[in-house]
């Protein structure tokens, strides 16, 4: 007979561990800085030891490095799903304004601001801060190019390229001076931008 208080818990599988990481290494970092931010309060906020940190990770600076690429990943995924060729081109800018309704980029910008900030005070780790920027610039780029390549009836008036750079500045610059613009909604900013260039050949 065997006795329920001897059997050990079920290990949590280390994919879970690592992710719950990623999510509370994303939370302190955002709440805290990265030069104030502990391993310590990292391993609490995911449930585990500090031990855990150092099983998936091996310092501060891979935990930051592997949590701006999940965040990468998170937001180009995000774009994916809401960006298809069939979208009308009267449609695009009401996709823009259903998407800043739908996420709060305000915890997302925090965490940038501090990957930029962290990366200026460490130059080893700005080729790393840039090579992420570059994969969502490539994102944004390749989903412009998609849209715009199912409709040659519509003119960007700019190289495409240019565009993508130009809409990725306008958010961030957007959700930077948030704070000094007050009753001005940047999602409707970005959605009335994309109406202006969205213009028929």
């Amino acid at each position: 007979m065997s006795d329920d208080a001897s059997t050990p818990a079920p290990r949590t599988p280390r994919a879970e561990v690592r992710e719950r990481l990623l999510l509370a290494g994303a939370a302190v970092f955002a709440e805290q800085g990265v030069h104030e931010a502990r391993l310590d309060d990292v391993a609490a906020r995911a449930g585990f030891s500090k031990g855990a940190v150092y099983s998936n990770f091996t310092s501060k600076q891979d935990l930051l490095g592997q949590v701006m690429q999940r965040a990468t990943n998170v937001v180009l995924g995000a774009l994916q799903e809401l960006v298809s060729p069939d979208i009308a081109a009267v449609e695009i800018a009401d996709v823009v304004r259903a998407a800043f309704g739908q996420h709060d980029q305000t915890a997302q910008f925090a965490l940038l601001a501090e990957f930029r900030a962290y990366a200026l005070r460490h130059p080893e780790f700005m080729p790393e801060f840039v090579q992420h920027r570059r994969a969502l610039e490539d994102g944004v780029n390749d989903l412009v190019h998609l849209w715009f390549g199912a409709h040659p009836e519509v003119d960007p008036g700019m190289p495409l390229d240019h565009l993508s750079v130009a809409l990725i500045a306008a958010n961030v610059g957007l959700l930077f001076d948030a704070p000094a613009m007050p009753g001005v909604d940047p999602g409707e900013l970005v959605a009335t931008l994309v109406e202006a260039i969205v213009r028929p050949r």
